[in-house]
């Protein structure tokens, strides 16, 4: 089964929201989440808006495919308002 989420892929806009949470914030977020191998480059971030919980969340894929939660951002300026897609999410 599926839901609908939407997601936003626009580095810029990603980068900004990054650059408002802080070096300090997202490290501890990436430590929070046991992730060792920090993201390398802009390409793989995206920030998803949940339509069911209204959760706004920072994720990142890697080029294997594997997708991991980073944080929650709701609440942060920098959330992008344009270039939002709509897309299908599998639940688990």
């Amino acid at each position: 089964m599926s839901k609908v989420v939407f997601r936003n892929y626009d580095k810029i806009a990603v980068r900004q929201l990054l650059k408002e949470v802080g070096k300090e914030r997202y490290e501890c977020a990436l430590k929070d989440q046991g992730i060792e191998q920090k993201p390398l480059g802009m390409d793989g971030f995206f920030v998803e808006f949940e339509v069911d919980t209204k959760d706004i969340n920072l994720y990142y894929k890697y080029p294997s495919k594997v997708t991991l939660f980073i944080m929650p951002v709701l609440g942060y300026w920098g959330i992008p308002s344009k270039n939002w897609e709509i897309d299908r999410k599998e639940e688990h």
